[in-house]
């Protein structure tokens, strides 16, 4: 064997007080000496502060079971005879094609040339080099080293910026599916965490730029959280944030603006409709170049998600009003006082279908939906539609038949909620026990979202004032609905409302009329 390649010219590096990961190496081969001195004379090599860590295994059988457990080699000097004259390009073969591996740099070695030409090799499998054992000199054995593990190096960093891309847009794509601001946060936290920390503390909070001071610190508002900060939603921002951080970028002229100071996330999002959100993650890790860059592809994505659902919550609600407000005078051409009960009413309804199952896009559709169903009321004579004392059989066939009319006119629309609200006017005065009307539909064939409502309409009606009775007590409404389940309503859904009445008296109570009695 030459000298030169058993020792080093050079003095080997001082030990690093740090040590870095290691490149993993895998030596293929059949002779212990190639083993022993392949490990002489690359103990001391490092790239980028990175020293090696070498495997050793004696046949090409062994070689593809050690793979099948270990994913992270980097490179593998690969003897081409073996057990058999081709058991090194069967190891190669099998790790590209098989193993779909693309990543490891394969080196075959031959102490035999004549037994696998080397043009040939190279032409027939997906190998770096191909090197006689013979010319494999101290200084050339290095240089091979280097150029396969920077190859292998920079290889990884493609992947992981491909990886990261991938992450990057799946994360996006499952933020913009949110309907609602809280889930939009909640997603933004759970795809954030997922991406750059060390932990799962992370808040998001909100405050109304057009209200905040400059010169004072106005506590942000936490509408979504994770761990420590999962049950602070609703609350003040106090303690955790540095606001010598966030004020500058507050007066920034960026629309979105993200800092890391001592192991903590800070992004500051400004939407058009001049608010300005902001994310705070606790013990974030150390992030490469290529993380800050994805992090900012991220947050800008986040942003846009967040102006755009700001923007459709804006006119969602605004039409939630302007439906509510038609339904409440339908409400009022019977009703001689201003009430709430169609807003209550709506407002129950849409969580009830929650408490039973469905989406919050169902029960937003549900609650639009019920201020207009009853929209058939319109063409009943005020005076009769007004009046306190017992209806003639005639006057009560003519009411519920202008009623259901409200079905025809609502049927011509190709809306979606318009859809959801003749099924509702349709099927509402329907009853579970089939003594309803007009079609003595029974149980479930009457549409889920009229069952809905009928309990949380005759539940507000009965808690609520009029002019000829008085407003019935929370424990006596719910009494009603409990003696006619089975018969008026439906038992599942009665024992739903009952179940969390505490919840439908916070809604009621959000909606109080101007003469109501606000008993409880």
């Amino acid at each position: 064997m030459n000298d030169d390649f058993l020792f080093s010219d050079d003095e080997p590096d001082i030990a690093e007080e740090e040590v870095s990961e290691p490149y993993n190496i895998l030596i293929v081969d059949d002779d212990e000496e190639i083993h022993t001195i392949t490990k002489m004379a690359l103990g001391e090599f490092k790239l980028d502060g990175r020293p090696l860590k070498f495997h050793s295994v004696y046949s090409g059988k062994d070689a593809i079971a050690f793979l099948q457990d270990n994913t992270n080699i980097a490179m593998m000097l690969l003897d081409v005879v073996m057990e058999t004259d081709h058991a090194g390009l069967d190891v190669a073969q099998w790790v590209r094609e098989t193993r779909k591996n693309r990543l490891i740099r394969i080196v075959l070695r031959t102490g035999q040339p004549g037994q696998a030409p080397e043009e040939d090799v190279i032409a027939r499998y997906d190998i770096d080099d191909y090197k006689e054992k013979t010319e494999l000199t101290y200084r050339k054995l290095v240089t091979l080293m280097y150029s396969c593990l920077r190859a292998y190096r920079d290889l990884n960093a493609i992947e992981r910026n491909k990886r990261g891309l991938e992450k990057v847009i799946n994360a996006s794509a499952e933020v913009f599916s949110a309907r609602s601001m809280q889930a939009l946060c909640q997603g933004i936290l759970e795809q954030l965490v997922a991406l750059i920390t060390l932990s799962d503390d992370a808040m998001y909070c909100r405050i109304d730029a057009l209200t905040a001071s400059s010169d004072t610190d106005d506590p942000f508002e936490i509408i979504g959280g994770t761990g420590e900060y999962e049950e602070a939603v609703g609350q003040p921002v106090h303690g955790e944030i540095d606001w010598d951080i966030v004020r500058p970028m507050q007066q920034s002229p960026q629309n979105v603006d993200f800092r890391i100071v001592d192991g903590n996330y800070y992004g500051l999002y400004k939407t058009s409709s001049s608010r300005q959100y902001l994310l705070f993650i606790r013990g974030v890790r150390d992030l490469s170049e290529l993380d800050q860059n994805l992090l900012g592809l991220f947050v800008n994505n986040s942003s846009i998600a967040i102006d755009n659902l700001q923007a459709t919550e804006n006119e969602r609600e605004a039409q939630r009003e302007l439906l509510y407000s038609v339904g409440e005078a339908i409400e009022k051409h019977s009703i001689d006082e201003i009430s709430h009960h169609v807003k209550r009413s709506a407002e129950m309804a849409g969580q009830l279908a929650i408490f039973s199952g469905a989406t919050q896009e169902q029960a937003e559709a549900l609650k639009q939906a019920a201020s207009v169903y009853d929209i058939g009321k319109v063409s009943v004579q005020m005076e009769l539609a007004q009046r306190a004392d017992v209806l003639s059989i005639h006057e009560y066939e003519e009411i519920m038949q202008k009623v259901i009319q409200g079905h025809d006119y609502l049927r011509q629309t190709d809306s979606a909620v318009a859809k959801v609200a003749a099924l509702i006017a349709q099927d509402i005065h329907e009853r579970w026990n089939g003594s309803g009307f007009p079609s003595q539909k029974s149980a479930k064939a009457i549409d889920l979202n009229a069952r809905i409502l009928s309990i949380t309409s005759h539940f507000d009606a009965l808690r609520t004032q009029r002019n000829y009775r008085d407003a019935k007590e929370s424990e006596d409404a719910a009494d009603y609905l409990l003696q006619h389940s089975g018969k008026f309503f439906d038992p599942e859904l009665v024992g739903l409302m009952l179940d969390n009445l505490d919840a439908m008296e916070k809604i009621r109570q959000r909606f109080l009329d101007k003469k109501q009695d606000t008993r409880h």
